[in-house]
């Protein structure tokens, strides 16, 4: 198999190697680019971001149970992170590990920092139109955003709403607990409790950026090939993917709004309206599936901490959990030997599932679930329509493929969950579909980055219909993007309190019973 020339010796970090040839001035060798995964020795580098996307997980989980949750937990809980610490530093040679491990990641840096700050400025001009933190046009789900960020920055934890707060609209509306997965607004309110409403704002987009560059970053690791083209690529075939969405709406003319709004309640949304609309959502989800894409890659003391990392959703988004869960089910057989024997880190887990779970399941849950072709005329016929719309005409370019790719069982699996999910209904805006949908849409996507990306390489004479086909799918997240510009602002004005939403769903799903479990037993009084 012929690769290019240094694409080995950079994959192993090798100093040397690295310090005696530049690669801006190799060129290339032909080659045959394979589609199989794990040929390559495993990255220190990406061991560095699989810890960050880890630790971004879990400090805001850190925060709600030193602010929400009594004392004797946190206690238990810090007791455990430092045993494990002081076990791991204790069985190794700390001091020659640390050394080594120094002049390792030097020569990784020396090969990714030029791809880190290339996705880092993309980013940012990604979010820059996306209403986070007040940035960019207000959406409306950003001023409920806003609203819940509020009332983490100026209420006390944990957050309760007396009946006279909502008034007479509200009708007789007992006293309420705030159950909602805030996870995502922790880290800005806490920066907001200490410097203000301006400074939680500006911590939510820091905080959303840094998010969005350890994903793309993760998916950058995945894709192998090498060249800062295919850095680029990558976060175009991530930020410009979506469905058939504008083209068929254009076609069949179903709504004067934005085509993603064209078949609803079916939705399959494109990765630009998740991240404007949903961040909350599609950051964590992102994290998890490239850390189980580049699973084989980590370091095994680093798996074990998956299983916490996942906990940690339930905070986060507990139907994207849902999405995740076929994909984490995937990689098991890797892993359960560290996930299924009793440590410190899987104590840690079963401690934080219980307290997460009994928060979350104290939520009034005043929205159901409905079997679709019940209360849907004609379901089939949609359901038909819709996934031909939002995936299976993309999914042509595998046609093209190499057969290993098409096999692969993450791949698999996204498609079985794309077929399935859009079967039930979830609330009003149906949050099933499109929460469920936005891990498989991802791992999707890669596939379909990856998959260009060999055609291009290879020269193969499919190549422009895969591009084409790709863009006809990036009208509908363009048509987001340029609607985000032509409302363009920037404001940090005060938000509206949730009461000011109305006596209608957007303020049921965020209340809880003051009386259930958690609050009687677990929570700050």
């Amino acid at each position: 198999m012929k690769t290019f020339s240094l694409f080995n010796a950079e994959r192993a970090g090798v100093l040397s190697f690295i310090k005696a040839i530049e690669l801006k001035n190799l060129k290339s060798e032909k080659f045959r680019i394979s589609q199989s995964g794990y040929l390559y020795p495993r990255l220190f580098f990406v061991d560095l971001l699989v810890l960050a996307a880890f630790s971004y997980l879990l400090l805001p989980v850190l925060i709600f149970i030193a602010g929400f949750v009594r004392i004797e937990i946190l206690v238990v809980l810090v007791g455990l992170v430092g045993y494990g610490m002081f076990s791991g530093i204790r069985n190794v040679n700390f001091l020659a590990d640390f050394k080594i491990l120094m002049k390792r990641m030097a020569s990784e840096w020396y090969v990714w920092r030029g791809h880190l700050a290339l996705l880092g400025l993309l980013a940012f001009i990604w979010l820059s139109f996306s209403s986070i933190g007040g940035i960019g046009y207000r959406n409306f789900d950003s001023g409920i955003r806003s609203s819940l960020l509020w009332h983490l920055v100026t209420g006390p934890w944990p957050l309760y709403f007396r009946k006279e707060y909502f008034g007479e609209a509200f009708g007789s509306i007992s006293d309420k607990a705030y159950v909602y997965y805030f996870a995502y607004y922790l880290p800005a309110a806490v920066v907001g409790k200490w410097l203000g409403w301006k400074a939680a704002n500006l911590a939510l987009f820091a905080y959303s950026w840094t998010g969005a560059l350890l994903a793309l970053m993760l998916v950058r690791m995945y894709v192998r090939q090498r060249g800062y083209a295919v850095t680029f690529f990558v976060f175009i075939g991530i930020s410009l993917f979506g469905g058939m969405d504008y083209i068929f709406n254009g076609l069949l003319g179903f709504t004067t709004d934005r085509s993603e709004m064209w078949l609803s309640p079916l939705h399959y949304f494109s990765h630009t309206r998740n991240l404007f609309w949903a961040p909350q959502h599609c950051l964590p989800t992102w994290l998890i599936i490239g850390v189980i894409l580049n699973h084989r890659q980590i370091s095994p003391s680093l798996m074990r901490i998956f299983p916490v990392a996942c906990v940690a959703l339930l905070l986060w988004s507990p139907l994207c959990l849902i999405g995740i869960a076929p994909f984490i089910l995937l990689i098991i057989k890797h892993h359960w030997k560290e996930w299924l024997q009793w440590n410190w880190t899987n104590a840690l887990a079963c401690l934080l599932f219980v307290v997460l779970f009994a928060f979350i399941v104290s939520n009034d849950f005043s929205f159901g679930m409905v079997y679709a072709p019940n209360v849907m005329d004609g379901y089939w016929a949609q359901y038909t329509l819709f996934v031909t719309a939002e995936f299976l005409v993309l999914s042509s370019v595998f046609v093209f493929a190499n057969p290993k790719i098409v096999r692969d069982d993450i791949l698999i699996v996204a498609f079985v969950l794309l077929f399935a999910i859009p079967i039930c209904l979830l609330g009003r805006w149906n949050d099933w579909s499109i929460k469920l949908s936005i891990p498989p849409l991802f791992v999707l996507s890669i596939f379909v980055i990856k998959q260009i990306i060999w055609l291009i390489a290879t020269k193969k004479k499919h190549i422009l219909i895969a591009v084409f086909l790709f863009s006809c799918c990036a009208l509908t997240p363009i048509e987001e993007l340029v609607y985000s510009a032509r409302n363009y602002r920037i404001a940090f004005e005060n938000p509206p309190e949730i009461r000011d939403f109305g006596p209608n769903y957007i303020v049921w799903q965020q209340l809880g019973d003051p009386g259930s479990f958690f609050f009687r037993y677990l929570a700050r009084p």
